[in-house]
């Protein structure tokens, strides 16, 4: 059925609901929209952090790389050294072999000569 001015009867209605369909898809896209501009800033907030991070993880990078190098540096530093020890150990060792040698022989001269001291005073005596 029609109206006098060839609308269906219940036009108003929905035109209301038609209207009111509009008003609520517009309130949703300024919604949307706030939301989307919000996720925009957390992203370029994201990046801008996953930026720093990266040059963080870089110089962190460049640093390891640094002190790997520093390591292998004194690694080879404590070999050298760990040699000289060795090579001053053994040094000692011979040094005291020596010694203890030595001490036997000034020992048996020590004897000797006392044994000379011993003679020459008899015959002084006689």
């Amino acid at each position: 059925m029609t109206s006098s001015n060839g609308q269906p009867e219940n036009w108003r209605e929905r035109l209301e609901r038609v209207e009111a369909l509009t008003a609520a898809n517009s309130e949703q896209i300024a919604a949307n929209s706030a939301a989307i501009a919000r996720l925009e800033t957390a992203q370029a907030t994201s990046n801008q952090r996953m930026d720093d991070l990266t040059e963080r993880v870089n110089v962190l990078s460049e640093r390891m790389t640094d002190l790997t190098e520093r390591v292998g540096i004194l690694s080879e530093r404590v070999s050298d050294l760990t040699r000289m020890v060795e090579q001053v150990s053994r040094i000692a060792l011979a040094t005291f072999q020596r010694m203890d040698a030595m001490q036997s022989e000034i020992r048996g001269l020590q004897t000797e000569n006392q044994r000379i001291l011993d003679v020459l005073q008899r015959l002084q005596g006689e």
